[in-house]
Formats: structure tokens, sequence, C-alpha cells
């Protein structure tokens, strides 16, 4: 049986689309900027984990090349470091692009198992269905690093824990992951309001409900580079394009298919 598929972009629309966010890795990374680390004796390893302080990818970001994903699996990320960071932030794992299903069949057809049927299509067109995409803690405001740096996240939770979850890293968001701490708890407090009522407590405690979480497609293992230049992409593809989809270049790909899906094109087949 065939599908007929519209593009809609229920969630994500015009250029917002093709947004990702390039965020620091550590909440040092404001302090150790100032202090000239970017450019020290160890500068090369400080600017992969503090991209955004250190300057080498700013908060909005994207691959900037149509074979930057071809370059990352050929380890050009690590042989070439600075030209791929600056080029193919997402490629090379800084950038994490916002993503969303854009059919309402996703999740019907994900319990059909057409993500390991059909990856082409449905990592496309359904990746958070497919767990390409998974909500994160991500930094929104370039001066997120700054506020967090200033103490912000305590004096000015309503804000500041809502725009700069990754900096601030309080409750949920400290373990790495960007999910309630109960779910059912979490989502009767949100339909009261509690979100704006108790902004501190909420968005540390309840960050999916309370809207702290961005929805991005991103590696899940640090080893998932490394993998990829085995060809693990390749060879073990149905556990790799989930686990490490920017390493394998589903990340790239989703981004230019958003473009493609927002400037032209109305429908495609499953």
């Amino acid at each position: 049986m065939r599908t007929v598929a519209v593009f809609v972009l229920v969630t994500l629309s015009g250029v917002e689309a093709t947004i990702g966010f390039c965020n620091d890795k550590d909440t040092s990374c404001s302090s150790w900027a100032l202090d000239g680390e970017c450019d020290g004796t160890n500068g090369e390893h400080v600017k992969t984990l503090c991209p955004q302080s250190c300057g080498v990818c700013t908060m909005i970001c994207s691959d900037r090349n149509e074979t930057c994903a071809l370059w990352a699996k050929a380890g050009e990320c690590a042989t070439a470091t600075a030209f791929m960071h600056r080029e193919c932030p997402t490629s090379c794992g800084l950038c994490t692009p916002r993503c969303a299903d854009i059919h309402t069949n996703c999740n019907h057809w994900a319990k059909k198992g057409q993500c390991q049927e059909n990856p082409g299509f449905m990592n496309m067109h359904c990746p958070v269905s497919c767990g390409v995409c998974e909500g994160a803690c991500r930094d929104t405001h370039d001066s997120c690093p700054g506020w967090s740096r200033e103490g912000e996240c305590v004096k000015n939770p309503g804000h500041a824990l809502k725009a700069c979850p990754n900096s601030c890293k309080v409750g949920k968001c400290a373990t790495g992951k960007c999910v309630d701490h109960n779910e059912t708890a979490c989502a009767i407090w949100a339909l009261d309001d509690e979100c704006l009522k108790n902004p501190g407590m909420m968005n540390a405690e309840c960050p999916m409900s309370c809207g702290v979480c961005s929805m991005v497609c991103q590696d899940k293992e640090e080893g998932c580079l490394s993998w990829a230049v085995e060809g693990q992409c390749e060879s073990n593809a149905e556990g790799m394009l989930t686990l490490c989809p920017a390493a394998c270049g589903v990340c790239h790909d989703l981004e230019i298919f958003y473009r493609g899906a927002i400037g032209g094109g109305g429908k495609d087949e499953l």
C-alpha cells in the first residue's frame, strides 16, 4: 500500500526549520575563553569543547557545504579541524539542527516497522518517531554562557533556565537528558500554569512539559565520529543512523531536506 505524504511543517516554519544550535559542552567554557584558553597551548581541544565561547560556530549554525557528510566520514573533522569546524559544524557534531516529524502518520508508520524497512524516507519525514532526533537542553541565545557565569540561572530562573538550559545545567538538564522528572505530575502542573507561576522549579524538573527542550538531531555517543570513519554507518546502518545521525550524515541530510521542502515540492511517497 502506498501512502501519499503531504509536506506540512507543523512545528517548524520558514527558516526556523534549518536552524541548528552551536552550544558549549562544558560550563567553564565562558571563563576559559575569557582567560585566552581558546588560543592557548591546548586551543584545539578547548575549541572542540567550547565552540560557542571560542567563536568556532555561531549560535545559529549549519553545514555550509554539501560534501560535509562525506568529508566527516573520511576523518576530516580530526585531520582538518579548523576548516571542518568552520564549514561543517553539523557533520562534526558541533551544531545540532532542529527537527520534527512532518507527517501526522509518523508514529503509526514507526510502529509498523517502517523506520527499519524504509529508513531513507522515514529518517527525513519522521526523525523523532524513528529516534534520529531527541529532546535536548540547548541554549537558544548567544549570551547564555555569560549569563550563567554571572549567576543569572539563579537570579532570573524564569528566563535563564528557559533560554539557557545547556549553560545553566540545573535539574534534569544537569544529567544531560531533557526529560521530565515525573511525566504525570509535570503534565498536570503544566496544565495548571505552574511553568509560569513557579518557573525556577518547573523549568528545572519539568523541562519537557515547560517547553525548555529543543528537538534536535545529534549524536548520542562520543565515539560516533570514530565509528563513522571505520565504516560503521554502512556496515551497521540500522543502529548507527539513529545512534550517530550527525556522524553518519543524517543530520546534514535533514538540513538539506528541510530547505528543499520549504522552498518547494509538495508530495512524496512512502
